[in-house]
């Protein structure tokens, strides 16, 4: 399955022939990245104007960033996250504001405390944008064969677990797995 793997992407890619069995790993890995992080000014371009159909700037895309990742915000922490000043951040948060992406409340144990969080239309930017994603996607992918289609499902499954462990090393750099319900003792 990986000689086809490779067989398809080659073929794809440039026309070549395939790699040999002695092609070597980090060449392999490197192409993948290439392929995986290549962004034509046509696909940014894209992106933009999805961006813009929401007449969204970055710097609002960067606030609603922050709010899903993290919650509702402080204006401080808020303007710390964006790296501007509290007055730069009340002028965004305003802005935002009057469009109804974000709203202000006040905190319930300190009254004075001001926080920030997204609205529904707010929270609504990204899942109109990952529903485009998603459709700009599924047209490429009805140019793969069925095969094609298989082996591109069994890597990215390969490349989320292989993810799943590395974070799962990043928490502990010991090697010890966090405990799972198979390993919690019980009584």
């Amino acid at each position: 399955m990986i000689n086809a793997m490779r067989n398809i992407t080659v073929t794809q890619s440039n026309g070549s022939e395939p790699p040999t069995a002695a092609s070597d790993r980090q060449s392999l890995e490197r192409e993948l990245l290439d392929e995986m992080t290549a962004w034509s000014p046509r696909d940014r371009g894209g992106m933009f104007k999805t961006w813009h159909r929401h007449a969204l700037s970055l710097v609002h895309l960067n606030v609603l960033t922050a709010l899903e990742a993290d919650g509702p915000l402080s204006m401080r922490h808020l303007a710390e996250a964006m790296d501007v000043s509290d007055a730069s951040a009340t002028g965004i948060v305003d802005r935002m504001e009057k469009r109804g992406l974000v709203e202000r409340r006040h905190g319930t144990g300190d009254r004075r405390m001001v926080l920030v969080q997204a609205t529904g239309a707010g929270e609504q930017v990204f899942h109109d944008m990952a529903a485009h994603h998603r459709d700009d996607l599924s047209r490429v992918l009805a140019e793969l064969t069925e095969e094609e289609v298989t082996a591109l499902l069994v890597g990215m499954r390969a490349i989320h677990a292989a993810k799943r462990r590395a974070l799962e090393q990043d928490l502990d750099p010991n090697g010890a797995s966090p405990p799972g319900p198979e390993t919690v003792a019980t009584g």
